[in-house]
C-alpha cells in the first residue's frame, strides 16, 4: 500500500467513523511468521486493523481479525458486536491451533468489557492476556514478554486523536448544515457558516481536557461553542460579500442546533468520560463488595481508567478512584467472584450476572441479550 492509498483510506475512515466499516475477518500473516510466533486479536474495523498491522511493522506474528461488524474494539465489545463468541469462532475457524506450538492468545485490553476471559479459555484451550490498552505500546509489550504495566492499562486522549474525533463529527455536521442553508442562504454563506462549525469543534476537542463535558454545566461548553461560531459568522459580515443580517439569523439558529446535535453523545466518543446516553435519567456507579472480593485483580488489569487498585495488605481490591470510572464494565465482566457491580442513584441493582449478559443499545440501555 503507497502512502497515497494509506492517507486516503485513513481519510474515508476518520471522516466516517460514525459508521461501520469492516474488512475481510479471520488469519493474517503479519511477516513471516511461525510456530512460536505471538498470537493476537483485534476487531474487523478496517481503520484498526491496518493501525495493528503498522505497530506489528518488523516483526513476525499472527493476528486474528474476528468479526466486530466494522465497529472499533471498544464500542463493539460494549455494544455487544464482539463477544467471546466471536472470539472463539475466529480461533476455531482459522484453525490456529494448529499453527502454533503454544496457547497463549493476546486480547485487545478494551474488549474486555464483552469479551470473557475464561469462557474464551475453557473453549479454546488458549490462555488469554490482555494486552496494553493503545497499540504505540504494543511493540514494547510483545518485547518484555507480553506483561502489561500499570501505564499501558490506561486510556490516553493525544491531541491527534481529539483532532481525528473532531473530524469524525464535524465533518457530517458541516456537510448537513451547508445543505440546509443552501437555500436560506447564498451557497457561499453556507459554505462559510459550515467551515466555521468544522472549526470551533475542532477547537473543542482540541482543548476538551479544560471543558465541562459532563452534568449541567456542559451547557455551557456548548453555549459557548454556539455564541463564538456566531461571533465568526458577525464577523464576517465586514468581509464584500459576507453574510447579511437575515443570513446571520439562520446561521445562528444553524450553530445552535449544531451544537445541540455534539452534546447528544460527545463524551461517550472520548475515553475520559462515561456516555451522556448511559447516564441518562437516572445516574449509576460502580459499588464493590469487599466481603466477596477475592484479590484476583483481574478488574484492575482490565480497567482503563486505573479506578481499582490493590490493597496489598488486605489483598483486596479497592476502588480508588471513583471519579474516574467511565462505567465500562470490564471489571464487572471478569470478575470472578461478582464482587462489583453498578448502582442506581434510585437504589436499584444491577448485578454481575446481568451486565455479562447484557449490552448497551444505541440509546445506553442494556437491552441487548448475549447468549
Amino acid at each position: 500500500m503507497n502512502a497515497l492509498t494509506g492517507f486516503l483510506l485513513w481519510l474515508r475512515d476518520t471522516l466516517l467513523r460514525l459508521f461501520p466499516h469492516a474488512t475481510r475477518p479471520g488469519l493474517r500473516a503479519v511477516g513471516t511468521p511461525g510456530p512460536d510466533s505471538p498470537v493476537l486479536l483485534t476487531g474487523n474495523f478496517a481503520l484498526t486493523v491496518r493501525r495493528v498491522v503498522r505497530a506489528l511493522a518488523g516483526r513476525d506474528a499472527w493476528l486474528l481479525v474476528a468479526d466486530s461488524d466494522g465497529i472499533n474494539v471498544w464500542c463493539a465489545a460494549g455494544g455487544g458486536h464482539l463477544t467471546h463468541h466471536d472470539v472463539i469462532a475466529v480461533v476455531r475457524s482459522s484453525r490456529i491451533a494448529e499453527k502454533v506450538a503454544h496457547r497463549r492468545l493476546v486480547l485487545p485490553q478494551l474488549a474486555a468489557t464483552g469479551v470473557e476471559r475464561r469462557v474464551v479459555e475453557a473453549r479454546t484451550g488458549f490462555r488469554v492476556v490482555w494486552g496494553p490498552a493503545r497499540l504505540e505500546d504494543l511493540p514494547a509489550f510483545l518485547d518484555c514478554g507480553q506483561r502489561t504495566k500499570k501505564a499501558w492499562r490506561l486510556v490516553r486522549f493525544p491531541l491527534w486523536e481529539r483532532l481525528e474525533m473532531a473530524l469524525m463529527w464535524a465533518v457530517p455536521m458541516a456537510l448537513v448544515y451547508a445543505a440546509v442553508l443552501w437555500l436560506p442562504t447564498r451557497g457561499a454563506v453556507a459554505l462559510l457558516g459550515s467551515g466555521v462549525v468544522a472549526l470551533v469543534v475542532a477547537a473543542i476537542f482540541g482543548v476538551l481536557r479544560w471543558l465541562p463535558v459532563e452534568g449541567p454545566k456542559r451547557w455551557i461548553t456548548y453555549a459557548g461553542g454556539a455564541v463564538i461560531a456566531s461571533a465568526l459568522d458577525a464577523a464576517a459580515m465586514l468581509a464584500p460579500g459576507g453574510p447579511s443580517r437575515a443570513e446571520l439569523v439562520w446561521l445562528a439558529a444553524a450553530n445552535l442546533v449544531a451544537m445541540l446535535v455534539l452534546s447528544v453523545d460527545l463524551a461517550g466518543t472520548t475515553p475520559w468520560y462515561p456516555s451522556t446516553l448511559n447516564m441518562a435519567g437516572n445516574r449509576f456507579s460502580l459499588e464493590l463488595d469487599r466481603a466477596r472480593c477475592t484479590g484476583a485483580a483481574d478488574c484492575v488489569q482490565v480497567c482503563p481508567r486505573g479506578v481499582l487498585e490493590m490493597d496489598g495488605r488486605a489483598r483486596k481490591v479497592t476502588i480508588a478512584s471513583p471519579e474516574a470510572c467511565v462505567r465500562c464494565g470490564a471489571c464487572v465482566v471478569q470478575c470472578p467472584a461478582d464482587a462489583l457491580h453498578f448502582r442506581f442513584e434510585d437504589g436499584r441493582l444491577v448485578p454481575a450476572e446481568q451486565v455479562r449478559r447484557t449490552r448497551m443499545n444505541m440509546l445506553g440501555r442494556r437491552s441487548i441479550e448475549i447468549g
